[in-house]
């Protein structure tokens, strides 16, 4: 177990460093000017891109946040960079019919941290309660046609159409369609704390 424990950081070490001159090689920085954005030496950086020294999780912060990256974008191996848009086409969408119409409008993105939703609810629909987020989870919500009730733990917020609201959803909440007669139609971007 310890060879192959061994061989594990030496691999995790080594990609690490490939991320880093990847990363840094992609942002047009010499050595000196990273070590001067992250505070980290110039001679450490250059041991850390050659495999050898593995950095230790304050070292790989800091040098995330001088290459404006995600830490797990330099413990990945030193894929090429993520693009920077996502595209879904029409027909790559999820969806689904149940209790309502639903349409998920945006690729998985960004580290899956928001979802981008088209919602149509049927007249005299109260969806059933979603159970609470995590922590810091927030919903921002549309309304493109008719009305809808947001309901979000004790408070309550009715929208009409061209209606917008923002609702931290890490407790209970529903949304319910109370007009009898128009089917509502909300855009939805729940956002992930």
């Amino acid at each position: 177990m310890e060879d192959g424990l061994s061989t594990l950081e030496d691999d995790i070490t080594r990609r690490t460093g490939v991320a880093v001159k990847q990363r840094r090689e992609a942002a047009q920085l010499s050595l000196r000017t990273l070590a001067a954005r992250s505070g980290i030496s110039a001679s450490m950086i250059s041991d850390i891109e050659r495999g050898a020294k593995s950095p230790t999780v304050t070292t790989l912060v800091r040098l995330a946040q001088a290459l404006d990256v995600q830490v797990a974008a330099l413990v990945d191996g030193g894929a090429d960079p993520a693009p920077r848009i996502r595209v879904l086409r029409r027909d790559e969408r999820a969806t689904g019919d149940h209790p309502t119409r639903w349409e998920n409008l945006g690729p998985a993105a960004f580290g899956g941290r928001i979802d981008f939703v088209r919602l149509h609810i049927p007249p005299a629909t109260d969806l059933p309660p979603a159970a609470a987020h995590a922590p810091g989870t927030v919903e921002h919500m549309h309304v493109v046609a008719g009305t809808v009730r947001v309901t979000v733990g004790e408070e309550a917020a009715e929208l009409a159409a061209g209606d917008s609201c923002s609702c931290r959803t890490d407790v209970s909440h529903q949304v319910a369609n109370p007009d009898p007669a128009q089917e509502a139609v909300v855009y939805l971007i729940l956002e992930r704390g």
